[in-house]
C-alpha cells in the first residue's frame, strides 16, 4: 500500500528556514567562533576598562564605547571611520572580520613604528622616554579596545618596557592569551638592543607564565622574550602545544630550564641566549630537536641527555660540555671566543652524526693543537673557522687527520689581516690518508701564508680531490651552520688574493682537480 507524502512547502519558506538556520549558526558561533563569544567580549571589555590614561583624546574614547556586537551594515560608515585610524596591518585585518567575517586570524605586531608618532626621543632622557611609553601604551590599549579580541595568530610587542609597566604588559598578555594567540613575542627593548641606562635603573617584567597554562587548553605554539624574567613552576599543565621556545637576556635560573622539559612536554625548539644568570645546565628531554646557546656570561657546563636532539649550537666562552645521551645528533656547532675547538671522545657515540662546525680562534702561537688519539669515522661534512696563524692551521691539519671519512671540508679565513710570524718551518702530521675527500671550500682567503700552505698539504694527502673552490669574500655562519656570504672588503683586494690562489696553489694541484676561484 502506497503512502501518500506531503506536498512540498513554498520555496519562500525554504529560503526563509535556510536563512533563518544560517543566523542562528552564526549567533551559536559557527565559522570559527567560540559559542561563547558574547562573554569573551565582555571579559575584554572589562580587562581594559581599568588601564585608561587620563590624557586619552576624547574621540578615542568615543570609538571605544562602540558597541562591538553590531555587525549590521548598517553601521558600516562608523565601522570604516573607526578602522581609518588603525594601524594599517591591523585595520586590514579588522575589515575583514567585519565584512562578512572572512577571514579568521589576524597578527597583531605592535611597536612604535605604527603607535607612535614620527620623532626622535633621547633615550637616556627620562622625561623623553616617560612621554614616549606613556603615547605608546596609551595606542595599544585604545587598539585592543577595538579588536574584537578573537583569532589572533601573532602578538608581538616590540618597545622598551619594564617592571613599572607591568599593570599594561599583564593586560596585553591576557588579551592574547584569551585570544587563543599561537605566537607571543615580547621583545621589551627598541631595535633588538635595550638602552643601556634604562636597563640599570629599571627592573626587568615578570611575565606571567601562568596565564597561559591555567589548564583551558592553550594554543600557544612559540613564546619569544626578551629582556623580561621568567620562572617556571614546579608542577605545571596547560602547555601542551608549545613546541618552541626563545629566551633572550631574559632572568632565569638553572632549576627553571630544568622546569621548562615538564611545563612543556612537546617542545622542540630552545634558544638561550644572554641568561647571564645560568650557571650548570642540564638538558634532560624527549622529544627536543634543537637546542642554541649563546653568549651566557656565568655559565659553567651543560649536560644533555635527549635520545632526540638533531642539532647543539654553542656560542661563547669555554664552557664544558657534556655529551650524556644524544645517539640522533646530526649536527653540532662550536665556537668558543678566542679558543681552539676540538673534537669530544662522546661523538664515537653518535652514530649518525654528519656535520660538525667549529672555530679555531686561538690568537696565541704557542703550540696548543690536539693530538686525537681516536677517528671519527662518522663524520663527512666539516666546516672550520680559521684565524690565520700557523698553530690554528696545525690544529685544523690535526683534526682532519681525526676524520677520515670527511667527503667536504670548508675552510674559513675569519680575518685577512696579519696573524703569523713569517718564514716559518712546520712539521704537517704524517700517515694521513683523506681518500673519501671530494670538495674544499675556502672563503675569507687574503693569500694568508699559513692558509696557502695548508690547502697545498691538503692537496697533497687528497687523492681523490674532486674540487677546490676558493674566494676571497667572507662567510658567516647562521642557524644551523648555514653560511651567507658578506660582502665586505675591497674590489682591489679581492683581485690581489684571486692572483695569488692562481699563483700559489693552482700551479701545484693535479690536472684532475677542478680549480674554481670565484
Amino acid at each position: 500500500m502506497s503512502r501518500t507524502l506531503p506536498p512540498p512547502p513554498p520555496r519562500n519558506s525554504q529560503r526563509g528556514d535556510r536563512h533563518d538556520d544560517k543566523k542562528r549558526r552564526l549567533r551559536r558561533g559557527h565559522i570559527g567562533h567560540s559559542s561563547n563569544r558574547s562573554q569573551l567580549d565582555e571579559d575584554l571589555e572589562s580587562m581594559f576598562s581599568s588601564l585608561t590614561i587620563d590624557n586619552i583624546p576624547a574621540e578615542a574614547n568615543s570609538d571605544c564605547g562602540m558597541d562591538r556586537k553590531r555587525k549590521s551594515y548598517k553601521d558600516q560608515a562608523g565601522v570604516e571611520n573607526m578602522i581609518s585610524s588603525l594601524a594599517i596591518q591591523e585595520a586590514a585585518v579588522t575589515n575583514s572580520v567585519y565584512r562578512g567575517q572572512r577571514k579568521k586570524f589576524s597578527d597583531l605586531i605592535l611597536d612604535d613604528r605604527k603607535i607612535l608618532a614620527k620623532g626622535n626621543s633621547d633615550c637616556n632622557d627620562p622625561g623623553s622616554r616617560s612621554l614616549r611609553s606613556k603615547e605608546f601604551i596609551e595606542g595599544i590599549n585604545d587598539l585592543l579596545l577595538r579588536h574584537q579580541g578573537s583569532g589572533v595568530r601573532y602578538f608581538a610587542v616590540h618597545f622598551d618596557l619594564n617592571s613599572t609597566h607591568a599593570v599594561y604588559l599583564d593586560k596585553w598578555v591576557q588579551f592574547a592569551s584569551k585570544s587563543d594567540a599561537k605566537y607571543v613575542t615580547l621583545h621589551l627593548c627598541e631595535n633588538g638592543i635595550s638602552c643601556s641606562r634604562h636597563s640599570v635603573t629599571a627592573s626587568r617584567y615578570n611575565f606571567p607564565l601562568h596565564c597561559f597554562g591555567d589548564g583551558r587548553g592553550s594554543l600557544l605554539r612559540k613564546l619569544s622574550l626578551t629582556n623580561c624574567i621568567f620562572s617556571t613552576p614546579v608542577h605545571s599543565s596547560g602547555f601542551s602545544s608549545l613546541v618552541q621556545l626563545s629566551l633572550r637576556r631574559v632572568t632565569t635560573a638553572d632549576s627553571d630550564i630544568q622546569n621548562i622539559f615538564s611545563c612543556f612536554p612537546v617542545l622542540r625548539d630552545l634558544k638561550l641566549q644572554c641568561c647571564e644568570d645560568l650557571v650548570n645546565i642540564r638538558i634532560s628531554h624527549e622529544t627536543l630537536l634543537e637546542l642554541h646557546i649563546s653568549c651566557c656570561q656565568k655559565l659553567k657546563s651543560i649536560n644533555i641527555h635527549s635520545i632526540s636532539l638533531d642539532i647543539f649550537e654553542y656560542d661563547g666562552h669555554q664552557v664544558q660540555i657534556k655529551y650524556e645521551s644524544t645517539p640522533s645528533m646530526r649536527r653540532i656547532a662550536i665556537k668558543f671566543v678566542d679558543r681552539n675547538c676540538s673534537l669530544p671522545d662522546d661523538l664515537l657515540a653518535m652514530e649518525r652524526l654528519k656535520k660538525v662546525t667549529l672555530w679555531f680562534l686561538s690568537p696565541s702561537e704557542e703550540p696548543s693543537f690536539i693530538l686525537h688519539a681516536k677517528t671519527f669515522t662518522v663524520l663527512q661534512l666539516v666546516s672550520l673557522s680559521i684565524l690565520p696563524s700557523w698553530n690554528n692551521v696545525l690544529a685544523v691539519a690535526y683534526l682532519v687527520k681525526a676524520t677520515p671519512s670527511v667527503k667536504r671540508l670548508h675552510l674559513e679565513a675569519c680575518s685577512g689581516e696579519h696573524h703569523y710570524l713569517d718564514n716559518v718551518q712546520v712539521d704537517w702530521p704524517e700517515h694521513i690518508s683523506l681518500k673519501k675527500l671530494r670538495t674544499i671550500l675556502v672563503g675569507g682567503f687574503a693569500a694568508q701564508a699559513p692558509l696557502v700552505e695548508l690547502l697545498a698539504y691538503l692537496s697533497r694527502v687528497a687523492t681523490r680531490l674532486k674540487l677546490l673552490e676558493i674566494s676571497p669574500h667572507h662567510h658567516r655562519y647562521k642557524d644551523s651552520g648555514r653560511c651567507v656570504s658578506e660582502d665586505v672588503g675591497v674590489e682591489a683586494a679581492w683581485d690581489h688574493a684571486r692572483n695569488a690562489a692562481r699563483a700559489t696553489i693552482g700551479l701545484k694541484l693535479q690536472s684532475t682537480v677542478k680549480f674554481v676561484v670565484k
